[in-house]
């Protein structure tokens, strides 16, 4: 809640002496110049500041796999994430092994890297990665066409599983779960931590 006070600067009738009048005025011009002062201070701390580093997400992406996937021409298996946190980014990154086979005839291994948006599900306090997408895949000794279909089904496997799975829960580091219901106002990874700002509701 936002406290308001009318603050009259301007002189009354009848007039004050110069001297007076001046000090009068720097008196009521202190006075509101330490009333904002309050009130930016009180902004700031209806805010909650969440720090993750890698191993706190890690953990928990550590959770969500292995995981298979299959359609009629091609398979695949995702495991072993690393999470992957860029200075001055809003984005977390999944840096994953890729098993994959095609037409039963191909077997290969290899690496994909996949990076999403941090979303925040304020009635359960849930963080999750959104809009996640393929943006690197390295499997050797398989026909393009193959690969084209094996990037296609890890993208769609991810992009569901990221979305649908949290990969932090708003209280594991002991923060006030009061903050449940909020909105995400900034994210930025700093000093290899992600920065989480989350405004009051």
């Amino acid at each position: 809640m936002v406290h308001h006070v009318a603050v009259n600067c301007e002189v009354v009738s009848p007039p004050l002496s110069g001297k007076v009048d001046v000090r009068r005025r720097i008196r009521c011009w202190t006075a509101v110049i330490m009333w904002l002062a309050v009130q930016a201070a009180y902004a700031e701390d209806m805010n909650l500041i969440i720090a993750l580093d890698r191993a706190n997400v890690q953990r928990r992406v550590e959770r969500l796999f292995p995981i298979v996937r299959a359609d009629e021409l091609v398979s695949v298996r995702l495991h072993h994430p690393r999470v992957i946190l860029t200075a001055h980014s809003n984005r977390i990154g999944l840096g994953l092994r890729i098993d994959a086979t095609a037409a039963e005839q191909f077997s290969v291994s290899g690496h994909i890297t996949v990076d999403g948006v941090l979303r925040f599900a304020g009635p359960s306090g849930n963080f999750y990665l959104d809009d996640a997408g393929v943006k690197d895949l390295q499997v050797d000794g398989i026909p393009t066409v193959y690969l084209a279909q094996i990037r296609r089904l890890a993208d769609g496997v991810l992009r569901d599983l990221l979305r649908d799975h949290p990969i932090y829960t708003l209280g594991q580091l002991g923060e006030a779960k009061r903050f449940m219901g909020s909105e995400i106002k900034s994210i930025e990874v700093r000093d290899g931590k992600m920065v989480v700002k989350l405004g009051m509701p």
